[in-house]
């Protein structure tokens, strides 16, 4: 019922643009005044657009558009975290016709464009929205974390470990704003990457797994993934895809530094998956506890440092943008 509803939109389509200006240290900027001006060149094009001024902006501009109803898809142009914080406002006005969405990828990492196949290049992926035809119903892992009760959206990754560490060092990083600026983001992960390497500690993670608990005493990197990518481009998930309703867990342990280095390089080279020291579960729900206290991160986003507590699940959101594949 939801597929033939939003297949009505597809006549006469008007475009709803929300733009963080910041996201990529300025890319989203310079991709709007691209998008606007490809949009200028395609006369009966209706649209309108609103640009992010604070953390949470984004969110409240996607529950302003559903409350207004004049638009008929809503198009991000920013990062994964702006796209995140507009899904999951859309997600929260639970409509009975969901107000599909769109993405200009703009940002430091791009992770979600390359799990749907979405250009990087704005008028490209403009294209890919303005020829689209139908919703394409993606797969968005929800989480509840039980030891703060509260729960919410992911698009990407849900990590803990040593890739959450690596995201805190980066996001706190002196340099992250010049590097960004420098289109340089990547290099900044990878740089705090090594410094993380040494300092991160193991940690404990229990796993339930259809009613079977397993137990790694000596974890180091746990990962939820939706799609196969994090980090800006290092596969961190075997073939999930993001229109598939699966999630996809990986734990790697810290035995022995040397396997441990090993396995990291598998990681850097986007072949951990493939390794003997991955542990993967895989399903459309995942139970899973970790103690003591570590860095999380969700998609880029940080929760803090804490234990948890984590039941995922999957639901799923229209995309009105047509893949590369």
């Amino acid at each position: 019922m939801e597929s033939v509803n939003l297949k009505k939109r597809s006549k006469f389509m008007k475009y709803h643009f929300i733009i963080n200006p910041c996201a990529g240290g300025g890319k989203a900027w310079t991709a709007w005044h691209q998008v606007q001006t490809a949009l200028a060149a395609k006369p009966g094009i209706q649209f309108d657009h609103a640009t992010s001024q604070y953390a949470g902006h984004p969110r409240e501009l996607a529950i302003q558009a559903v409350q207004r109803g004049d638009c008929d898809c809503l198009v991000v142009v920013g990062g994964d975290g702006t796209l995140h914080e507009v899904i999951t406002g859309l997600i929260a006005t639970q409509q009975e016709e969901p107000l599909p969405v769109g993405y200009i990828p703009a940002g430091t990492g791009n992770d979600f464009a390359r799990g749907y196949r979405i250009a990087t290049e704005p008028r490209q992926a403009l294209d890919q929205i303005l020829t689209n035809q139908h919703p394409h119903w993606i797969n968005i892992g929800h989480y509840h974390d039980f030891s703060r009760e509260c729960e919410g959206i992911f698009l990407n990754n849900f990590g803990i470990g040593f890739d959450a560490a690596i995201v805190h060092a980066t996001n706190h990083s002196r340099a992250k704003a010049f590097l960004n600026r420098h289109h340089l983001g990547t290099f900044a992960y990878i740089y705090k990457a090594v410094r993380v390497f040494f300092a991160q500690p193991a940690f404990r993670v229990v796993v339930d797994n259809d009613g079977h608990q397993r137990t790694f005493n000596h974890a180091f990197l746990l990962v939820a993934s939706n799609h196969p990518y994090i980090g800006g481009g290092v596969r961190i998930a075997a073939d999930q895809r993001i229109d598939r309703r699966e999630l996809e867990l990986v734990v790697v342990e810290k035995r022995h530094w040397l396997t441990l280095l090993w396995a990291m390089l598998m990681f850097a080279s986007g072949h951990l998956v493939d390794s003997r020291f991955a542990h993967l579960f895989r399903g459309t729900q995942l139970r899973y506890a970790v103690t003591p206290a570590q860095y999380g991160q969700i998609d880029g986003d940080e929760p803090g440092k804490h234990p948890f507590d984590l039941a995922l699940d999957c639901c799923s959101y229209p995309l009105w943008q047509t893949p590369l594949w």
